[in-house]
């Protein structure tokens, strides 16, 4: 089975003030809709990393069928969040996936393409690709998770130089969508990508 770890621990530092989690994404909020697509999907559990204002997260995650933990370690970066992650998998789970909470526009469906490409495929390591540029979601087979928890939490290129490390290991998944290149870091960036899904909201807002 594949477990899921949505990464929700940041300050959302290039926001002017905005929380990234907690803004509005059609009906529901930036993490709200991570975890709908989450859930829509293959994945057999799923685990949230909280960290900053962790407070205010945890009431929207109530009924969610999630678990959570939190990375007291956060500002060391996002390494310690997948590590936070990592310690709250069972001894079941055969691969991982790790989601970022700045890229809900990624939907249940590449989620999936990606668990069917690691179940057919002889590599430890699934990296989705839009017009061969590699982004996030990715997957990770459980044999590597000893490996990263050793990693030195403030190494340079994470996870990231992780994989590129094992490059032999690495199956690559070309994705229809550049949802998977595209994340919340600014306020322009909440604007143009909210607003691809505003009339959906809107259409429910006014035609309950």
């Amino acid at each position: 089975m594949i477990s899921g770890i949505l990464l929700a621990a940041g300050e959302s530092t290039r926001m002017d003030g905005g929380f990234k989690p907690l803004l509005k994404w059609g009906r529901r909020t930036v993490i709200g809709e991570c975890i709908n697509q989450m859930r829509n999907s293959q994945l057999a559990d799923i685990f949230v990393v909280l960290g900053h204002r962790e407070s205010e997260i945890r009431p929207a995650l109530i009924g969610q069928g999630v678990q959570y933990a939190i990375n007291e370690d956060y500002r060391k970066g996002m390494l310690t969040s997948v590590k936070t992650g990592l310690a709250m998998l069972t001894t079941n789970s055969d691969a991982f996936l790790v989601a970022l909470v700045d890229q809900p526009g990624v939907s249940s469906k590449i989620i999936d393409s990606l668990i069917e490409a690691y179940a057919e495929s002889s590599k430890g390591i699934i990296v989705p690709t839009f017009e061969g540029h590699r982004g996030h979601p990715v997957i990770i087979d459980s044999k590597y998770i000893d490996d990263i928890l050793q990693l030195d939490d403030e190494a340079p290129g994470g996870l990231r130089a992780f994989i590129e490390a094992r490059e032999n290991d690495v199956q690559t998944v070309e994705v229809p969508s550049r949802a998977i290149l595209e994340d919340i870091d600014t306020p322009g960036d909440y604007e143009r990508l909210s607003s691809q899904v505003a009339p959906v909201y809107e259409h429910h807002k006014w035609h309950p």
